[in-house]
């Protein structure tokens, strides 16, 4: 038991414990251990216990072999117990309970003072925050709570910080990069650092909205190139979405609806929809398709005025 008691006080940081049932030894002579006994008037069966520590451990280790004292009155405690090399076993740590959540139960309590305890930032709960996203940003509560939840969120919030819409910046994250992984693009391959330049280009008007499919396409297919994100980024939108000036644009869509003029005399301005696609896909995402539906819309008008 003297073995069982030493390791509960080493929980308090001491080295051990010198009991009189193990005494005289370790230079403490028979007479010392009488005057002990005699000053603490222990009587033929009773054992003193000893710690050489400062006051607050010493109290603390004494106060452990108390404890495991009573615990022997009681039987065999439940414990962790480790392996010992002669083949026997010693006291590890307090056999975890169903109050357990950890740290470790062996590790005593730190008082926590009011100042402290203030001082710490209570973080938002998801559920507020998607709240949030609905009130400020302006997304359907389904997409906030989506994105409030995902493991995107921090490179949402950076998107947004930097000027992204908050709109575009989850369909993107969520609903476009999904949609690609299904389609068994290696999505997963384009980094977050990457995600955020791009959104940045395309809101930026370096390219459109439309073209970011086929740039994370791009970006998916060349991970690993040398380059930061933004020259990464760059590269894609050169090659998949060249810039076309405004009037390269005009030009193009009055030479598609020269091209189609029956087809658009007979839809009406029902043939926005299928020559939007046409011209969309032509100038290859590289303009806006609001851009692209008011240039259209307008030469449909004099068409058929």
């Amino acid at each position: 038991l003297g073995s069982e008691m030493s390791d509960y006080a080493k929980k308090c940081g001491v080295g051990g414990i010198f009991h009189t049932d193990e005494l005289p030894a370790y230079g403490v002579t028979a007479d010392e251990v009488d005057r002990l006994r005699s000053f603490v008037g222990a009587e033929e069966n009773d054992c003193v216990v000893i710690v050489a520590a400062g006051r607050d451990r010493a109290g603390c280790a004494t106060e452990q072999v108390m404890i495991r004292a009573e615990m022997a009155l009681s039987g065999v405690p439940e414990e962790t117990r480790k392996m010992l090399e002669e083949g026997s076993t010693a006291y590890m740590r307090p056999l975890p309970g169903a109050a357990r959540m950890y740290p470790e139960t062996d590790v005593f309590s730190v008082a926590i003072g009011a100042d402290r305890w203030n001082a710490i930032a209570v973080p938002e709960l998801l559920t507020d925050r998607a709240a949030r996203f609905v009130r400020e940003f302006g997304l359907d509560e389904a997409l906030a709570r989506q994105v409030a939840f995902s493991e995107r969120l921090p490179t949402f919030e950076a998107a947004v910080a930097a000027g992204v819409r908050p709109t575009l910046a989850a369909r993107t994250l969520l609903a476009t990069c999904r949609e690609l992984a299904r389609d068994g693009v290696a999505v997963d391959r384009v980094t977050e650092e990457e995600i955020l330049a791009l959104l940045s280009a395309v809101e930026a008007g370096r390219a459109a909205k439309e073209a970011i499919p086929d740039l994370l396409i791009e970006l998916a297919r060349t991970a690993g190139s040398p380059g930061t994100p933004g020259e990464r980024v760059d590269a894609a939108i050169a090659k998949m979405a060249p810039a076309v000036s405004m009037a390269d644009v005009e030009a193009i869509v009055r030479r598609i609806v020269a091209e189609r003029e029956a087809f658009a005399r007979e839809k009406g301005m029902g043939a926005l929809g299928p020559l939007m696609g046409v011209v969309m896909q032509e100038v290859r995402g590289s303009v806006d398709g609001k851009v692209i539906s008011e240039i259209l819309r307008r030469e449909l008008n004099d068409l058929l005025s």
